[in-house]
């Protein structure tokens, strides 16, 4: 991690519980545009650019969303109704039954992804294009995280580490990111 980058997440993680005690009521009650006019932003810096070795017909593709999809079975709903929402990540067996699947997210109007899951985990979709040809394979476990999280510097510290260290046990090539 760059020394830069290393301060901004310093400055942040000190600047972030007294935001948060400013902004907790209108967190509370949903009134972002008063809660998030002086959010601490954490800055990332530059990420490093890392070509493609191979063509995308003979790699592994690995999935990620932020629709805070989960297994409803096997794995605990992101919790939704934090104020500063869930920093933690899912696996999603690719092959489980779409009905198997939940969303946990409340930050986003769930129309189009309770119409078609495909919209914002495309499954079925990255699965056509292994049938073509396209796409060489698809790791056998997708990543889900809960796009709302007020605590980028737990992510940074935690989750993507954890994330990039599932796709490489899986042998990705590549990562899908689909926002929410």
């Amino acid at each position: 991690m760059k020394e830069e980058s290393l301060r901004d997440l310093k400055a942040y993680q000190e600047e972030y519980p007294n935001w948060l005690e400013r902004h907790r009521a209108a967190l509370e009650v949903k009134d972002w545009g008063s809660a998030f006019g002086d959010y601490p932003v954490l800055i990332y810096g530059d990420c490093p650019w890392a070509p493609m070795e191979k063509p995308l017909s003979s790699s592994r593709l690995g999935l990620l969303s932020t629709a805070g999809v989960y297994m409803k079975d096997d794995q605990p709903p992101f919790d939704a109704e934090n104020i500063e929402g869930d920093w933690r990540f899912r696996e999603l067996d690719i092959t489980a039954d779409k009905s198997d699947l939940a969303i946990a997210h409340t930050h986003f109007d769930h129309k189009y992804a309770d119409a078609d899951l495909n919209s914002v985990l495309p499954l079925d979709r990255l699965q056509d294009l292994v049938t073509e040809g396209v796409i060489g394979s698809l790791a056998p476990k997708a990543m889900s995280i809960s796009g709302y999280c007020l605590r980028p510097d737990l992510i940074w510290e935690h989750t993507a580490p954890a994330i990039v260290a599932k796709m490489k046990e899986m042998e990705v090539d590549a990562l899908l990111h689909i926002p929410v």
